[in-house]
């Protein structure tokens, strides 16, 4: 859901932030991955159902790899 402050575009701020910290997005890639019941499976909680995929913590990967990946094509290498 989108309300005021538009949480897509806070996702993608910080994922421009959290860019260059390639570990981090990309193990959030591996664990937060979609399962047959089309739930997060790197979100299990024994107190409450999973979210839909994608969680905001994929969400947040995915746009720290574009963030990156843009960075990379702009500069003709890997950020420093």
């Amino acid at each position: 859901m989108q309300t005021e402050g538009k949480p897509r575009d806070r996702i993608t701020e910080a994922g421009t932030v959290i860019a260059g910290w390639t570990r981090l997005w990309s193990q959030l890639l591996v664990m937060h991955v979609a399962g047959p019941d089309g739930r997060c499976r790197g979100c299990p909680s024994s107190l409450n159902v999973a979210p839909r995929w994608p969680c905001r913590l994929a969400e947040l990967a995915g746009a720290a790899q574009a963030a990156h990946r843009a960075l990379v094509s702009e500069r003709g290498s890997v950020p420093k």
